[in-house]
């Protein structure tokens, strides 16, 4: 499929049968929720984020109430694992702060724990049933400094570093082929090897998935990579099923800028919530583990 739009709100009373497609397919038909819960009435009463297709399907969907409550957050099936379930929630938290709302909620399916738990909420009381499947109830705060949208390369590059120069140990990169337009910039650069002499204990660690373009372009950050070699480390792992294409920096695992893979524009900042970057830390973990020093970038001479 080609590039997807950015998220946006939908306009409910011109637009609403635009919807109907998506939340018919995964909650009716794939989850077997009754019509009559699934079309409570309250739509006229909520805000409406939607991404779209080129040919205008709406391809991934959320709503929020007035009273702070997210729901009905659908990602086509063929489409999942693509981040575009975080950029849905991401926008639907913008709209919760342009209203004002200290705090929302939702509740999660069980299996959809995690990934709300990398976004920052947090779980609260015992299980429950509904609509005929377990669920949790979970809520996060909200403030001025909580996640923000930034436009990707230019915040993303300022932002990247700010993260760099605040950390006080530990900076994580993950970028496909560290993209010139934000990594390859001598300022990039800079910040980064200062964060690497600030302390014996200072690690950089950075995750590819593409080695060529980073070696032929004789890439700033490979350079830095051996000079420093025991302060910055450059790992490849060519494929792995929990990424997909998304561009990420995590600081001493409490402060993030995240773009979704499937976005040339959009981004996400947060650079106070250390729930927000635990969870992406954990994902960076977890790809590190599988991930090994390339043999092109130890043969490239400088």
């Amino acid at each position: 499929m080609s590039r997807l739009s950015s998220a946006r709100e939908l306009d409910w009373p011109r637009e609403h049968a635009r919807v109907q497609d998506i939340r018919e397919q995964v909650f009716t038909q794939e989850q077997r929720v009754d019509p009559a819960l699934q079309w409570d009435g309250n739509d006229p009463h909520c805000r409406h984020i939607v991404i779209e297709a080129h040919d205008g399907r709406v391809v991934a969907y959320g709503r929020l109430s007035n009273e702070g409550k997210i729901g009905r957050l659908a990602v086509r099936s063929e489409l999942r694992g693509q981040g575009l379930g975080l950029r849905v929630l991401n926008a639907l938290l913008e709209l919760a702060r342009q209203n004002e709302l200290p705090r929302v909620y939702l509740h999660a399916q069980a299996r959809a724990l995690r990934f709300y738990e990398r976004a920052g909420f947090s779980p609260s009381g015992a299980p429950f049933e509904e609509a005929g499947i377990e669920h949790l109830r979970m809520s996060r705060a909200l403030d001025a400094a909580d996640t923000r949208r930034i436009a990707y390369p230019t915040d993303f590059s300022r932002h990247l570093i700010e993260l760099a120069s605040s950390a006080s140990r530990h900076l994580a990169i993950l970028s496909p082929a560290l993209d010139a337009a934000v990594f390859d910039q001598r300022n990039v650069s800079d910040a980064l090897a200062g964060l690497a002499r600030r302390s014996r204990e200072s690690m950089i660690r950075i995750l590819v998935s593409d080695p060529r373009p980073i070696v032929q372009r004789s890439h700033r950050l490979l350079q830095l990579s051996r000079r420093l070699p025991s302060r910055v480390k450059l790992h490849c792992l060519a494929r792995h099923p929990e990424w997909r294409g998304q561009t990420l920096v995590v600081r001493d695992n409490n402060g993030t800028a995240f773009k979704p893979g499937d976005s040339d524009h959009d981004a996400f900042v947060n650079s106070q919530s250390r729930a927000y970057a635990q969870g992406h830390a954990e994902l960076f973990d977890e790809l590190w583990r599988k991930s090994a020093p390339d043999p092109e970038f130890r043969s490239f001479s400088l």
